[in-house]
C-alpha cells in the first residue's frame, strides 16, 4: 500500500488521493490483484482490469449488504437504522437472484429503447433551457448550473416528481451518495442518508398516490403496474425502487457530465474537434466514462469461499471493485493515461459488469452525448477559470464540486 514517504503516491482515500487517485492506482496495479483494505479485516480491494471482469460474474459473490457492511456499529446499536438496512435490502441493486432477475425484467420495460428515445427531444428541450441565458464573457460554475440540474430534471420527469422538488432531491441524493461512497460507513453519515431515504419515500408516496389508475408511458407507471398485477413489488419494495433510480439516475449522470466537460476543456484541441465532428461524440462518452469515470468502485459480499492470484477470501469477505484503477491497466489499454476518443475495445467497467450493470446506462448516455455536444457546439471559447479542480469528498462517487468556466 502506498505510504506518506517522499516521492510516494498519496496514501488510498486520503484528501491527497481523492483530487488525484491515478499515481496511487499506478502503484496498486504493480501489486498483486487482490489486496487487504488497512484496518477492515475482512475487507478486500480488487484492481487491475482482468481480474475485476472475470470475478464479478463469480456466482459465489452477493449483492446484498448485512446491516453490519451498511454502518459501522455494533449489533446493539444497528436497529437505530432499521429503516435504513431495511430499505437498501430492498434495491433491485443490492439483490440477488432469483428476485433480481424477476424484478430486473420487470424495470427493464421502463427503459426501454422506446421510452428512452421519447425522452431525447425532453432532454434536448431542458438543456435549451439551461443554457439559453449564459452569454458570451460570463463567468458561471457549469456544475451548479447545468450538471447538476439537468439529470435530477430528467430523472424526476420519469418518476413523476414535480418540478418544486427538484432541488430538494438534488440534496437528498448528495446525502445518500456521501454515505454510499465511504468505506468506513460512519453512523453519522448513515444518519445524514437514513433520513433523506424517509423523506424522498414520502414524496414518491404522496406522487403514487396521485398516480394510482392513470397510465403514462414512463417509468413509474411500470413500477405501480407490477405492485397491482402480481406480487413482484411490494408498496415498501416499489418506494425502494423510485428512490433508487432516482438516486443513480441523478448522481452518475451529473458527474459524467461534468467530468466529460471538465476533461475535455484540459485538452482543448479534442474540444474543438468535438464541436465540429459530433460523429465522434458517441466514442468520445465511452472514452470519459473509462479515462474519469464516475462510478470508481462498488463492492460484493462473498458467500462461500473463493481464491483470487493464489489467495483465500473466506466467506463473509467483503470485495471492493477498483474500476477507476482498472480503467488505468495497462495490460487491458495501451497508453491507458491518455485521453484517446477513437480507442477502440473501450470495454470500461463504468456502469459495472454482471447481471447488475446499470439499469439506466442507456439514458445516462444519452444525457451525457447530448449535454456535450450542446456545450461545444454554444460555446466555442469555453475556457477553465481554476486551473486546478475542485474534486469532491466522495470515493466511490467521482465528481466535482464546482467546474468555473468563461463563455
Amino acid at each position: 500500500m502506498p505510504t506518506n514517504g517522499p516521492g510516494a503516491p498519496a496514501p488510498l482515500f486520503s484528501p491527497e488521493f481523492l483530487r488525484d487517485p491515478y499515481p496511487t492506482y499506478r502503484h496498486c496495479l504493480r501489486g498483486p490483484s487482490l489486496q487487504p483494505l488497512a484496518g477492515r479485516p475482512g475487507a478486500w480491494l480488487l484492481f487491475g482490469y482482468e481480474a475485476c471482469a472475470t470475478v464479478i460474474r463469480d456466482q459465489r459473490l452477493s449483492a446484498a449488504r448485512p446491516p453490519s457492511a451498511l454502518v459501522a456499529v455494533d449489533a446493539d446499536a444497528i436497529t437505530e437504522f432499521d429503516d435504513l438496512v431495511h430499505h437498501m435490502q430492498r434495491w433491485l441493486l443490492l439483490r440477488d437472484a432469483p428476485s433480481h432477475s424477476t424484478l430486473r425484467k420487470r424495470m427493464n420495460r421502463g427503459f426501454s429503447p422506446v421510452i428512452v428515445q421519447r425522452l431525447q427531444h425532453r432532454v434536448e428541450t431542458a438543456i435549451d433551457r439551461l443554457l439559453a441565458d449564459m452569454q458570451p464573457g460570463e463567468t458561471i460554475d457549469l456544475i451548479k448550473e447545468f450538471a447538476y440540474p439537468l439529470p435530477v430534471r430528467v430523472i424526476c420527469e420519469l418518476m413523476g416528481l414535480s418540478a418544486d422538488l427538484h432541488d430538494r432531491c438534488v440534496a437528498l441524493s448528495n446525502d445518500i451518495a456521501v454515505w454510499m461512497g465511504d468505506l468506513r460507513r460512519p453512523p453519522e453519515r448513515a444518519r445524514l442518508a437514513q433520513r433523506a431515504i424517509r423523506e424522498l419515500e414520502g414524496y414518491f408516496e404522496i406522487t403514487i398516490r396521485e398516480r394510482r389508475g392513470e397510465r403514462r408511458e414512463d417509468l413509474l407507471s411500470v413500477l405501480i403496474e407490477a405492485t397491482e398485477q402480481d406480487e413482484v413489488l411490494a408498496e415498501a419494495d416499489l418506494l425502494a425502487q423510485c428512490v433508487m433510480l432516482l438516486f443513480g439516475g441523478h448522481e452518475t449522470t451529473r458527474n459524467l457530465i461534468g467530468n466529460g466537460i471538465y476533461t475535455l476543456l484540459k485538452h482543448p484541441d479534442l474540444y474543438q474537434e468535438l464541436r465540429v465532428d459530433a460523429d465522434l461524440l458517441p466514442a468520445a462518452v465511452e472514452e470519459f466514462l473509462r479515462f474519469e469515470s464516475p462510478v470508481q468502485a462498488f463492492g460484493r459480499a462473498v458467500k462461500a469461499d473463493l481464491e483470487i492470484d493464489g489467495l483465500r477470501v473466506p466467506a463473509g469477505s467483503t470485495i471492493t471493485f477498483m474500476v477507476g484503477a482498472a480503467h488505468r491497466d495497462p495490460r487491458q489499454y495501451s497508453n491507458p493515461d491518455r485521453l484517446d476518443v477513437r480507442r477502440t475495445h473501450n470495454r470500461h467497467l463504468a456502469f459495472g459488469g454482471d447481471a447488475h450493470v446499470c439499469l439506466g446506462s442507456t439514458l445516462a448516455r444519452l444525457q451525457g452525448r447530448l449535454a456535450i455536444s450542446a456545450v461545444t457546439r454554444r460555446f466555442p471559447n469555453l475556457q477553465l477559470v481554476d486551473e486546478r479542480a475542485d474534486w469532491g469528498p466522495n470515493f466511490a462517487f467521482r465528481g466535482l464540486d464546482t467546474l468555473r468556466v468563461r463563455i
